[in-house]
């Protein structure tokens, strides 16, 4: 049965063909989206068993690979494509310029997949790399690989486009309501539990992933130290309803003391996640207050350096970045002003504002003005898109310690 996917930090959404149901390998799309004004996607396939990979998942223990299946997985694996977008004015030279390809690629392997607005996308192959990779494997993974990457590109032809999206941007201020139980069977509402502190932190995780359990004794300190400042933990175990017992031991072995709740009904709706953990900040009211992180974070004091951040924004009243921007300025609020060479305001520019653990988004009003509010600290800024006319805008604007405005100019294009 085909299934779709969409990739929102790419700009699309395609159905994979019947024949990615039963593989023999593994295929593993990576959207990077955004980097250097190229919109990336990369495609792996991995030349690897149902079997040999369920043998390197057991042999992997508490999420430490040995150096054998470690190898084994790097020789088994190859990329079978990259896709591209780019603005429309741009094409092949330029993303081999900007992605410093030359060495590997020329602008004859690029395939234009489609054309939305002022995008273009692009199949890219790397022939000798994929010739070096193919001739390790067994030929049936090799003659696997060749269809599945003519299927993917036709997919990729036939894919509904549209403007790349930051993911998880469209959750900012909204309000969860659910109702379930916790682990030892008890009711809880989320208007009860999200009263209870001024932030709440969500934790989806699962007792087979390897990465959720090698935080679970660090979030538990976590939750006791929060805990002091009116905030809290609570995680959503995902497969409890089939292994509340595995579970229930986890949480002991880790001195977890905060709730863990089953699963409800509209999880994925109301708190959807790309992979586990990810981890959602709630305010009191319910209401969602920065993008997911998902995965552990590489610095695991992110969680506490956000719930900072947050309980700041809770004591001055907070309120969800807009998206459609405003031109109030508060003593809290830095505004952002964007203008044309000219000195005339840009309207409807999607501008992030971004902390070292967080970021708002927010879109230019008709006055070409966007605020966010913050505590004095450090930001940055930078546009996310040019509308349609400017030229590319990549730089990243440093904010001013006392908040202060920040102008960003855009330059016509051409």
């Amino acid at each position: 049965m085909a299934r779709t996917e969409t990739y929102d930090n790419m700009g699309f959404h395609m159905t994979y063909p019947d024949v990615f149901d039963d593989t023999r390998g593994l295929v593993m799309p990576m959207a990077i989206g955004n980097n250097n004004g190229v919109y990336l996607m990369m495609v792996s396939y991995m030349a690897l068993s149902k079997e040999e990979l369920e043998d390197i998942s057991r042999n992997t223990g508490e999420g430490k690979m040995s150096e054998e299946d470690r190898m084994k997985v790097l020789d088994s694996t190859g990329a079978m494509l990259m896709v591209i977008g780019i603005d429309g004015s741009q094409g092949p030279e330029e993303i081999i310029r900007k992605m410093q390809m030359e060495s590997s690629v020329n602008k004859d392997q690029f395939i234009e997949l489609a054309r939305h607005d002022d995008m273009t996308y692009y199949s890219v192959e790397d022939h000798d790399n994929e010739e070096s990779f193919l001739k390790k494997v067994n030929p049936a993974f090799a003659e696997e690989f060749h269809v599945l990457k003519a299927a993917m590109i036709e997919a990729l032809k036939n894919a509904e486009y549209f403007t790349p999206r930051i993911p998880g941007a469209d959750l900012i201020g909204r309000k969860l309501s659910f109702e379930t139980k916790d682990i030892d069977g008890n009711t809880v509402k989320s208007d009860e539990l999200f009263a209870s502190h001024a932030v709440t932190m969500i934790n989806l995780w699962a007792t087979w992933c390897g990465p959720c359990r090698s935080e679970l004794k660090e979030l538990g300190d976590i939750h006791r130290r929060v805990s002091e400042k009116d905030a809290a933990i609570i995680g959503i175990c995902t497969d409890a309803a089939e292994k509340a017992d595995e579970c229930r031991k986890l949480m002991a072995e880790n001195n977890m003391t905060y709730i863990n709740l089953l699963p409800f009904a509209d999880l994925d709706e109301q708190l959807p996640a790309r992979g586990i953990p990810t981890s959602f900040f709630v305010s009191r009211e319910g209401k969602i207050m920065t993008y997911p992180i998902v995965g552990v974070p590489a610095d695991i004091s992110q969680y506490e350096k956000t719930f900072d951040e947050m309980l700041a924004k809770a004591a001055g009243g907070y309120e969800p970045a807009s998206h459609e921007g405003t031109s109030d300025h508060k003593k809290d609020s830095c505004r952002i002003i964007v203008r044309d060479e000219s000195g005339s305001p840009v309207e409807g520019v999607p501008v992030q504002f971004c902390s070292d653990t967080a970021c708002m988004m927010g879109k230019t009003d008709a006055e070409g003005t966007v605020s966010f509010h913050a505590e004095n600290g450090r930001y940055t800024v930078h546009v996310q898109r040019v509308p349609e006319g400017f030229a590319e805008n990549t730089q990243e604007y440093a904010v001013p310690e006392d908040l202060s405005n920040v102008e960003i100019i855009l330059k016509k294009a051409g």
